[in-house]
């Protein structure tokens, strides 16, 4: 695992990509503590980051658990026989 300074990381950040995309994550340092990481990415996980920091699948999961702990849901037993709300 290699270790920049973020002074090495603003000068060389392309090397930095390739050194990631060779090999494993670069830790990057600031005042000699590790603080952030860069790390290789394949589509899915850029997919599956995007989806779960997007606002909107935010919200509909905060007003999911909402309606959950307020017993606002149809069972799929009730569902299939008509009941469309609570």
């Amino acid at each position: 695992m290699k270790f920049v300074g973020i002074s090495e990381l603003k000068n060389d950040a392309s090397k930095v990509v390739r050194q990631v995309q060779r090999g494993g994550p670069v830790v990057v340092m600031r005042h000699g503590k590790p603080c952030a990481a860069v790390i290789r990415l394949s589509e899915i996980e850029i997919d599956q980051l995007l989806f779960e920091e997007s606002p909107l699948v935010k919200q509909a999961v905060h007003q999911a658990l909402d309606d959950l702990k307020h017993r606002r849901f149809v069972t799929m037993k009730d569902y299939l026989r008509g009941k469309r709300s609570p």
